[in-house]
């Protein structure tokens, strides 16, 4: 058969034969300018330290970073369980925490200001600081976050004022708020030492707005916004279509209220407002950040564009957008790895959508990347316990906000957790390289569409003729992926022309997001290329040790280039714990390479410089590490380097079989009595999982509620240290609301979770069970 050459409308691919596709991309003839010296941003701590940002991205100590940032609201989760947290996010890759000060949680009651108990920000930071997280406080006093009227109290509603602008009676009650966080924060800022790197300036001002709590039920939502912006408000994350008229007003007010906060004493290297979706800016003193919703509970179901590559520092998500974007880094803060339900709506979220949003973000050109949510909590009641400050009007559940998050409601892994893991192991280690790489993109991109099956979907990060290949095989809302098979790549390098691979081809399964790297140094050797994702690297006994692990349904290979390694430059291990090799680079230093399987890299993590690979989750502490385990008291690990190599070590700690008893009254309540009496110093905590099947389920004690649930087809697992003095004198009482087969919310249910409607609405408890959370210690 003759070789036959087509030349794609949507992007630069060849077919040789009729079997193989070569997609191409090049070097671009130019390397990217980036600007310094314009931004009026960045700061030094006592002990010499320095925090910078150009155009393109952010350096620490004069080394570029990726930041890896995990929204987490203190004021929704019990502050006895902070710190657990807080190393749990640690151990899953994010660096830096940004945080709400919701404004009505702290003056709930005018003039009066409640820093206690769960509202104590100042113990948060602090234990962020403890454990080298650094945090990025976001002061409002316009919040969102899907909390009654966002953030702003009840008691502003009826005052003479303009919400969200240059009011002067505003500004008086914004400034007020000010002072008081301030005085929370004060010698925890990066200037003091502590761990405050950033400040948010309000929340999508000119874009996005809260209903406000006060209303009346079949009227139309009255928004938190000045009267001038009433008519340019969105629901939630958007394009923004209509004409802005009053930019300039909007402009002023961000800039009145960041000169407000340095007033107060809120100093930080950087500052941050929303840049989506037209919303206002602070000029050269902010980077503005991004988002990406791929399952919005605001939007009807669609494909959307946010798993397809493109220039994302020029073109961002929800263009257009209020700045130069040549002039600012793409900070893409908030992504939505997770999603909140409201009634009416369900949207499932994957740990494969997720990995797949960040993978094209990442080739796409992101420099940071963000979670809203990275983990979960329940929002609290009001005072008097009447309702909580939960957004009822948008439907919101009263007290869950559990948003699917990688960590949620109350603190366990969803599978996102470890999916993302992956990508924050690679940025940890490779993030400096990465950073400064432009990203390049095949010819008529812009073509793809997102129904798009047949096409590949790639980009490149690139600097120097080295760099990382990006690839997508997801799309939201699309059950109909398949494999894409027969691949190959052409690199069109400024002093080569590389392929990848050399000889044959490659399949990208479906629903599979890689991350490729090619003309890699590794000491004093090169990488030509492999064919498996970077995860992370340790010092071995002085020697340099990468892990890489082979995406599934991928063949492992990895080429050096001859001239920089001695003997064989050709390996193709066969991924596990047994696939370690080493190259003699031509100094003569060793490079070993461990090819780990995917689901050995899903239970990796770096601790103190060494890898641990297990599936308990992993509290690191600087001399210990603290493993947990749901449900089963044996904990199996493998800890290198160490005298045991590679071999996997066991410790078993006693079962614990809970004694617990629950009553079913009716198809509709259940109580559940339980007592911890803290007598198995192996239990962490106790987890009430509730398998059932209807509309809505609610908890209760003492008669009130403390929690809720919206049925997803998953089980309710409730974590109950929160509520173990309480469950001593009460027992814990369900109510459960049926499902009817008209429920608007069944288009986002899996088929499984659908029940059978013939004999009308259902409601059934299938299983009730307590669980024990296990824990063990290993000690370095």
């Amino acid at each position: 058969m003759k070789n036959i050459i087509i030349t794609s409308a949507l992007c630069a691919i060849t077919t040789i034969s009729m079997a193989q596709q070569v997609y191409e991309l090049s070097a671009p003839a130019k390397e990217k300018t980036i600007y310094t010296g314009h931004l009026k941003m960045g700061g030094t701590s006592p002990s010499g330290g320095s925090i910078d940002v150009n155009s393109y991205y952010m350096s620490i100590d004069g080394k570029p970073v990726i930041p890896v940032t995990g929204e987490f609201h203190y004021s929704r989760y019990p502050h006895e369980q902070w710190e657990e947290e807080i190393l749990k996010m640690k151990a899953g890759g994010v660096n830096v925490l940004p945080t709400y000060v919701f404004w009505s949680l702290h003056e709930e009651q005018e003039g009066v200001f409640n820093w206690s108990g769960n509202l104590n920000i100042r113990k948060f930071f602090e234990l962020c600081k403890k454990h080298g997280m650094n945090v990025i406080v976001r002061i409002g006093p316009f919040g969102h976050g899907e909390i009654r009227n966002g953030a702003l109290p009840d008691w502003l509603f009826a005052k003479p004022l303009e919400v969200r602008s240059n009011d002067e009676n505003y500004l008086f009650y914004a400034k007020r708020l000010y002072g008081e966080i301030a005085k929370q924060l004060e010698g925890l800022y990066y200037k003091d030492g502590g761990p405050i790197i950033g400040t948010q300036i309000e929340n999508e001002h000119q874009h996005s707005a809260a209903p406000w709590g006060v209303n009346y039920p079949g009227e139309p939502m009255d928004m938190t916004t000045a009267t001038y912006d009433s008519s340019i408000t969105m629901i939630g994350v958007s394009v923004q279509d209509k004409q802005i008229t009053t930019a300039e007003l909007g402009d002023l007010h961000m800039k009145t209220l960041k000169k407000m906060a340095e007033e107060a004493g809120i100093i930080t290297p950087i500052y941050t407002a929303t840049g989506w979706g037209n919303a206002a800016v602070i000029g050269n003193e902010a980077i503005p950040v991004t988002a990406a919703y791929t399952y919005p509970f605001w939007a009807e179901p669609e494909m959307s564009p946010f798993c397809m590559f493109k220039d994302i520092q020029r073109n961002p998500d929800y263009a257009p957008v209020r700045y130069d974007t040549d002039k600012f880094p793409s900070f893409c803060a908030e992504m939505g790895a997770g999603m909140q339900m409201i009634y009416k709506r369900r949207p499932i979220v994957t740990a494969k959508a997720a990995e797949a949003l960040m993978v094209r973000t990442l080739g796409s050109g992101a420099n940071c990347i963000g979670y809203y949510m990275y983990h979960g909590g329940s929002t609290p009641r009001m005072a008097g316990g009447i309702t909580s400050f939960n957004d009822e009007p948008m439907g919101m559940p009263k007290i869950s906000y559990d948003y699917q998050a990688p960590l949620g409601e109350f603190g366990l892994e969803h599978e996102s957790y470890r999916t993302l893991r992956l990508l924050h192991s690679f940025l940890a280690d490779f993030a400096d390289r990465l950073a400064p790489m432009e990203t390049v993109l095949p010819e008529d991109y812009k073509k793809m569409a997102p129904g798009n099956r047949e096409t590949l979907r790639y980009a490149a990060r690139m600097k120097d003729d080295s760099g990382f290949i990006f690839m997508v095989n997801f799309q939201d809302h699309d059950t109909g992926r398949i494999d894409q098979k027969n691949l190959q790549l052409r690199l069109n390098l400024t002093n080569e022309t590389l392929q990848i691979p050399a000889k044959g081809t490659f399949t990208l399964p479906k629903d599979e997001s890689v991350i490729l790297p090619f003309n890699f140094p590794m000491g004093d050797a090169v990488l030509k290329y492999a064919t498996a994702q970077l995860l992370m690297k340790i010092d071995d006994n002085g020697k340099e040790h990468y892990f890489f692990f082979t995406p599934d349904g991928m063949n492992t290979e990895y080429v050096f280039d001859k001239a920089t390694v001695r003997g064989t430059n050709v390996f193709t291990p066969l991924p596990g714990i047994k696939s370690t090799f080493s190259i003699k680079t031509k100094s003569g230093k060793t490079v070993k390479i461990t090819t780990l399987t995917r689901e050995q890299a899903l239970n990796s993590c770096k601790v103190n410089g060494k890898l641990l690979i297990t599936k308990a989750t992993v509290l690191p502490d600087k001399e210990r590490v603290q493993l947990l385990s749901l449900g089963n008291p044996t904990f199996d690990y493998i800890l290198y380097p160490s005298k045991q190599g590679f071999k996997t070590q066991t410790i078993e700690v006693g079962t614990v079989k809970p004694e617990f008893s629950f009553k079913k009254v009716g198809a509709r309540r259940l109580t559940v009595r339980f007592e911890d009496n803290g007598e198995f110093p192996q239990v962490q905590e106790y987890f009430l999982r509730l398998s059932y099947t209807g509309d809505v389920a609610m908890a209760f004690i003492n008669g009130k509620m403390v929690l809720d649930h919206f049925y997803h087809g998953a089980p309710w697992t409730i974590g109950l240290k929160r509520f173990t003095e309480q469950m001593k004198k009460e027992e814990l009482g369900f109510y459960f609301r049926p499902l009817r087969s008209d429920a608007p919310f069944l288009i986002d249910l899996p088929k499984e979770a659908i029940p059978d409607f013939s004999k009308g609405s259902v409601c059934t408890v299938n299983n009730v069970e307590i669980i024990p959370e296990y824990i063990t210690t290993l000690k370095f």
